[in-house]
């Protein structure tokens, strides 16, 4: 084993296991030094060797390391690293994302509320918040007693090549919000549509801002907004 402290408190240490092992710390030292077992294909036999604690308590918690390296790299950004920052870039953004995301979730459990989106949900909601001119809420504001109504509603614009816009269901499904009609454009019906059979309305909803059906024929704004058991 052989270590070195820098002057402002990081830790380098390097330990001979099967390979040798080098780890970065600014939490723990190598105080106190334990003794493990590890197997030696000389003597095939497991032999007492001595271990650092920053090794220890790294291998007592590496779980976490490794979940956290197979959920960035489920959904990894699309970017093409021609210069090789914007790899470390790339990885900044996945790893913060995919660390709210399992930071919501644990909020949501601990106040009970039953919005659980996946991964991939959820990194679509930050690319579509991030898009907008307005960035939408996951969650419901209560602060305002009676809602303030308008007759303009700002629809994210389709882009080209993309789905269009998709809102959390927290939105879509929540009985205290006032999802009230509005008239817009005309544009593709968000619910009865389908590839080969378009239908095109002018009634956006004010909450979900999406195209919704409403006509003697077809009310799509109803059926939208209802929970699917």
């Amino acid at each position: 084993m052989d270590y070195a402290t820098s002057h402002d408190g990081i830790l380098e240490v390097r330990w001979k296991d099967n390979k040798v092992v080098t780890l970065l710390s600014n939490d723990l030292g190598i105080e106190t030094i334990s003794g493990i077992s590890r197997y030696c294909s000389d003597t095939k036999q497991k032999k007492e060797v001595t271990c650092p604690s920053v090794i220890k308590n790294y291998n007592a918690n590496m779980g976490g390391i490794d979940k956290s390296d197979m959920l960035v790299h489920l959904f990894k950004t699309p970017m093409k690293y021609k210069r090789w920052h914007l790899r470390l870039f790339a990885y900044t953004i996945d790893i913060s994302v995919t660390n709210a995301w399992l930071l919501y979730r644990r909020d949501c459990k601990a106040l009970g509320e039953q919005s659980n989106p996946s991964l991939k949900d959820f990194r679509l909601q930050v690319f579509w918040c991030a898009c907008s001119k307005r960035p939408m809420t996951s969650r419901p504001q209560k602060s305002l007693a009676f809602p303030v109504l308008s007759t303009t509603v700002e629809v994210p614009k389709p882009v080209r090549g993309h789905r269009s816009h998709t809102p959390d269901k927290s939105q879509r499904f929540h009985l205290t919000l006032f999802y009230a009609p509005v008239h817009s454009s005309r544009q593709t019906c968000k619910y009865c549509s389908k590839k080969g059979n378009i239908l095109r309305s002018n009634i956006v909803c004010s909450v979900c801002k999406v195209h919704l059906c409403l006509n003697a024929d077809r009310n799509c704004f109803i059926k939208y907004h209802e929970t699917v058991a």
